[in-house]
């Protein structure tokens, strides 16, 4: 082996250990940033605890992620890809025409009982004062993910209209108002309390099936 072939291979580890290193202080920056996004929420979080959270300067955070807008949307990652994943494993077990749109929600609903964090952080992701400060390719992969899921469903509502089980309507417009109708009951008892506590009287599972019900009984042919 020549003396070039030997300083090459020397590089080519110093290359490798130095990208290894860097992918592990970003995982590091990545976890203790959804910690204390977890914990304090978004405006009470800052980059000083993430720092020092996951042992860093602060410098460091910034050489990985321009700001906390940048940290938060990639948790919101995260979350859409859970979301995805549970949507495309429903996609391959049905369970028969009158279930599939009923089944998705389930899904919807049970993904936000174990995922309130990250349920949470997804929705406020799309606020104008954070969307203009997050590079726009994460933006993209989050909005992507997003429309696969509403795709699946729009999916399903078609295949019942194929079936004549439900009225011939705009797939993508029922998905979309479907959607929009079970995260608005969501958030409603997340935000106020008092409303789910005192005035609804009913539990937020209950509600979102009578809504659901509803919706679907003014699909059927």
């Amino acid at each position: 082996m020549t003396i070039s072939h030997i300083m090459n291979a020397g590089q080519n580890r110093k290359t490798e250990r130095r990208k290894s290193e860097q992918l592990a202080r970003r995982k590091a920056i990545i976890k203790a940033a959804r910690e204390v996004f977890f914990a304090k929420g978004f405006m009470n979080a800052t980059i000083d605890e993430i720092a020092d959270r996951c042992g860093l300067a602060k410098g460091t955070i910034y050489l990985y992620f321009k700001s906390k807008e940048e940290l938060y949307a990639s948790i919101m990652a995260e979350g859409m890809g859970r979301l995805r994943k549970e949507f495309e494993a429903l996609r391959q077990h049905r369970r028969g025409e009158k279930h599939l749109v009923k089944s998705a929600f389930r899904t919807y609903y049970g993904f936000y009982r174990r995922n309130k964090k990250y349920f949470r952080i997804m929705f406020l992701s799309s606020h104008p004062d954070m969307r203009s400060r997050v590079p726009e390719e994460l933006l993209v992969n989050c909005m992507e993910a997003a429309r696969e899921c509403l795709g699946i469903v729009r999916d399903l509502i078609q295949e019942g209209i194929d079936s004549h089980y439900y009225r011939k309507v705009d797939a993508w417009a029922v998905a979309n108002i479907l959607w929009a109708t079970v995260n608005g009951i969501i958030m409603s008892f997340e935000q106020d309390p008092q409303y789910r506590e005192e005035i609804v009287g009913m539990k937020l599972e209950q509600m979102l099936l009578h809504a659901l019900d509803l919706a679907l009984e003014g699909l059927r042919a």
